[in-house]
């Protein structure tokens, strides 16, 4: 049913019964587009109490609903802050399909303290990810953010998809965009992929484009992006791959390990493709794509699908994602392993952005 409906609202699928079902969607889209609207304005005129933490608020965020980059952003984020600045960090997280009620620890900087069926997928990422800084969840992020003031001693918290989030203050809005899939088909949900309007890029503070050297069209990109806002900075980065690690052991693996390998790529993250082209970039053999809904649990019969798969494409090896990797483990006779990426950015971009970060880290 998703793979018919982006069909439909890509235009790809033309015909009577698609531009009944798109005029429908559209009529929603504008009652969302009137909610987002209202609610900007209530917290705007302060009907709608914004809420300040007394550290400094970084936040990831995205406009387009799917897989953006926030997560490898915040990797990133929290990486420069730990090198250039003496802050004490956390990062905080809505916990996106977490058992948790409240707010709960994923991991306090030292050990991770709940599994990624409990903490969800990203908030378990991150805390495997940054081992020497506290990961928090909680729809509250300011109470969350009080928590983590109180038991750390916190200097900045770093919002893990935090745009919408107008509740509490940032100090700096990030917006991450996927340089392949950059305006969501130009529609709020659920006629597209916008969770707000493209105009209201105009109040981030970086854009932050994502996957560049796989977007065919990014002058396009470019141009809309200086057009919509114009005094926003745009920054661009990509997904390097940095090292693989065997899912029933643990052990890092290099890169070459999958040289000349045809692979099986597994995962469940709203933008399979470009996890393929990623291994296609690695100099394997034949790379064979099996995608599941974002999120994905594997149940036995997914698990059972992976394993049919495999054998008919001739793959020698599995590979997946950090996300996936936590949900998965052998299957049958092959060897399962996780690829690890991490943002990086094109040529002096990334000095421009540590400066711009810890400017307004500084700022009191």
């Amino acid at each position: 049913m998703i793979g018919y409906l982006e069909s439909v609202i890509s235009g790809e699928r033309r015909g009577f019964m698609p531009a009944i079902l798109k005029c429908k969607l559209a009529l929603i889209s504008w009652i969302y587009l009137g909610a987002v609207k209202l609610r900007r304005w209530l917290y705007s005129i302060g009907i709608w109490r914004v809420r300040h933490l007394p550290c400094k608020v970084i936040s990831v965020g995205n406009v387009v609903a799917g897989g953006s980059g926030k997560t490898p952003a915040v990797m990133a984020v929290v990486r420069m802050l730990s090198e250039h600045t003496d802050l004490n960090m956390a990062v905080l997280s809505r916990g996106y399909r977490s058992k948790i009620r409240g707010s709960a620890v994923v991991s306090d900087g030292d050990s991770i303290l709940l599994t990624a069926v409990e903490a969800g997928d990203e908030p378990h990422l991150l805390g495997r990810s940054l081992p020497d800084v506290p990961v928090l969840i909680g729809k509250d992020r300011f109470e969350t953010g009080l928590k983590a003031i109180r038991e750390w001693n916190c200097k900045a918290i770093v919002l893990d998809d935090g745009f919408q989030h107008l509740r509490l203050a940032r100090d700096i809005d990030i917006i991450t965009i996927d340089a392949t899939r950059p305006f969501g088909f130009d529609h709020l949900l659920p006629r597209g992929y916008l969770r707000e309007p493209l105009s209201n890029l105009r109040y981030a503070d970086i854009i932050l484009l994502t996957r560049v050297d796989q977007c065919k069209n990014l002058d396009m990109v470019r141009g809309r992006l200086a057009e919509i806002a114009p005094s926003v900075p745009v920054f661009e980065s990509i997904y390097e791959p940095r090292s693989l690690r065997s899912l029933d052991t643990g052990q890092d693996m290099g890169l070459d390990t999958i040289r000349g390998k045809n692979i099986l790529a597994v995962c469940g993250i709203a933008n399979p493709a470009s996890f393929a082209d990623i291994l296609g970039s690695l100099d394997t053999g034949k790379v064979e794509l099996l995608s599941f809904p974002d999120h994905h649990k594997y149940p036995p019969g997914s698990i059972e699908k992976i394993r049919l798969k495999a054998a008919e494409s001739d793959a020698e090896i599995i590979v997946t994602t950090e996300k996936d990797a936590p949900k998965l483990k052998s299957i049958g006779n092959y060897p399962v392993l996780s690829l690890t990426i991490e943002l990086k950015f094109l040529g002096t971009e990334e000095k421009r952005f540590v400066e711009i970060l810890s400017k307004f880290a500084r700022r009191s």
